[in-house]
């Protein structure tokens, strides 16, 4: 009987270290391919007149031509929307979110929006696109949707910058007209790299 509850554990301990990898290369590589929950349910409100505001979220976020088109959530850290959904349910996937010490107005100088990057187009995976400079230069305006109106986006650089960068340790990124928003993914070719879109927010309304 020992034996037998040794090898359970045992086995239980396998599939459990194997989920974790299995979660971690996904989050850094792009594995996953699916939606978040809710999300085509929202887009859809939001094309007929009848946007949803859901409980944590600040902003819708969209980059014209582009499949960047997500709800921007907001909790008291920055960890919680790694690994859960817009409705607060485990998901590897995440949401898009805000980071926790940028004002919900984005009247912050430097602003952080996070997302995995994810395989299909889906969540922030078109940021890398901006590598390219004729998609860059087709794909420069957007807009941010705030429950007080609408902030007008137009991207100004990518860059790769270090996970330990000075911009995530201080919300700084100096050289630029202010306000800016900065939208930051995992890099696929390096996890200790992430790429970045900087887009100057303009035209408040």
């Amino acid at each position: 009987m020992k034996k037998l509850v040794a090898r359970v554990g045992m086995v239980a301990g396998i599939i459990f270290m194997a989920t974790m990898l299995w979660l971690y290369f996904a989050t850094e590589h792009g594995v996953y391919e699916v939606e978040p929950v809710g999300v085509v349910r929202l887009r859809e409100q939001r094309a007929a007149g009848e946007p949803s505001w859901l409980s944590g979220q600040v902003a819708w976020l969209r980059l014209y031509g582009t499949h960047i088109d997500y709800p921007v959530m907001q909790a008291s850290d920055n960890r919680w929307y790694l690994n859960h959904d817009y409705y607060g349910n485990d998901s590897a996937s995440g949401a898009v979110f805000l980071d926790f010490r940028n004002s919900a107005l984005f009247s912050d100088r430097v602003s952080i929006i996070y997302g995995h990057r994810m395989n299909g187009d889906l969540m922030f995976s078109d940021v890398a696109k901006y590598r390219d400079a004729d998609y860059f230069a087709t794909h420069r305006t957007g807009e941010l949707i705030l429950p007080i109106g609408t902030i007008k986006l137009r991207a100004v650089s990518f860059r790769e910058i270090s996970a330990d960068d000075n911009l995530y340790r201080n919300l700084s990124l100096p050289g630029f007209n202010y306000p800016i928003l900065i939208l930051s993914t995992c890099d696929r070719g390096n996890h200790n790299l992430r790429d970045v879109l900087i887009l100057e927010m303009t035209d408040e309304t």
